[in-house]
């Protein structure tokens, strides 16, 4: 080959650009289903943790004369933020003094070998972004957002090393009817729920107020991360839906449209009262008036 023949060997810069534009072009199209390939595998991983719930909470209660874990601290020993947004210090003081083992978060993680959230409470720091049952992907890789760690008030504030930030809550409407009657939450029993399939039991919880859909009061939609969890705080972070785990074991993905009532305002937020999907084990549909 002469010296002629190797110069006309390589590309021309116009050549080049075309090389270039093309790989750009075939890049964009690449990317929307790498990400969404990455929100499948995300929710998949969340599908798993609570499928893992519901094994635990079978297992407990089978283990507990049929009755089911608190969604929350009980308001005998703890104060009202601290049933909603219990904070480190308080977790940790409860467990020392023998109160709120009784409680989900406490109660069900060493049914599948994971730690109680009390055990968290000596080095919160790792607790937030954890690969535990605790932690949706979805959720993590979204991190929290600014205005939500400014939101005004201690129980709101979105801060890891304040408090946990739960990524599934326990339905605190599961014995609603009772619950309105007596005053405070009463125990779940099996021998109360006439629809083992359709009693929601937990689903994901949200943990940004400004995502979308969402159909609640403005006030509700500042309350982020809690253990507890009602139509309210249902998270649509999984492409507008989210996961329920339900009181027989299995769970299930469903749009927010589907678990939610959209309008008219005075019952958006709601319990729709499908027949599939149960917040009362009664089987009766939560009254909108119930809202929180």
């Amino acid at each position: 080959m002469n010296l002629k023949q190797k110069q006309n060997a390589g590309f021309t810069l116009i050549e080049l650009l075309v090389v270039i534009a093309i790989i750009a072009i075939l890049a964009s199209m690449l990317l929307p289903a790498l990400a969404k390939a990455k929100a499948k595998a995300q929710q998949a991983v969340c599908l798993s943790n609570s499928k893992q719930w519901g094994l635990a909470e079978n297992m407990y209660v089978d283990d507990n004369s049929q009755v089911f874990p608190y969604p929350k601290f009980q308001k005998g020993y703890a104060t009202s933020t601290d049933q909603d947004n219990p904070v480190w210090l308080s977790i940790g003081s409860y467990h020392q003094n023998g109160q709120g083992d009784d409680v989900w978060f406490n109660a069900l993680p060493p049914l599948v070998a994971n730690k109680p959230l009390y055990t968290w409470a000596l080095d919160p720091t790792i607790f937030y972004g954890s690969k535990s049952i605790f932690t949706c992907p979805t959720a993590f890789a979204q991190g929290i957002d600014p205005v939500d760690k400014q939101a005004g008030s201690d129980q709101y504030d979105m801060i890891p090393g304040a408090r946990p930030l739960f990524s599934y809550g326990m339905n605190s409407h599961s014995t609603a009817a009772e619950s309105a009657i007596a005053g405070y939450t009463v125990p779940l029993k099996s021998s109360k729920i006439v629809h083992p399939s359709a009693l929601v039991l937990f689903a994901d919880v949200r943990n940004r107020s400004a995502e979308t859909p969402y159909a609640g009061s403005t006030a509700n939609q500042i309350k982020l991360a809690t253990p507890q969890v009602y139509t309210t705080r249902f998270s649509s972070r999984h492409s507008q839906g989210g996961l329920l785990t339900f009181s027989d074991g299995h769970a299930s993905y469903f749009k927010y449209s589907y678990v939610v009532v959209q309008s008219p305002a005075t019952t958006a937020g709601s319990d729709p009262g499908q027949p599939d999907i149960n917040w009362d084990c009664s089987g009766t549909q939560v009254p909108a008036a119930s809202g929180e």
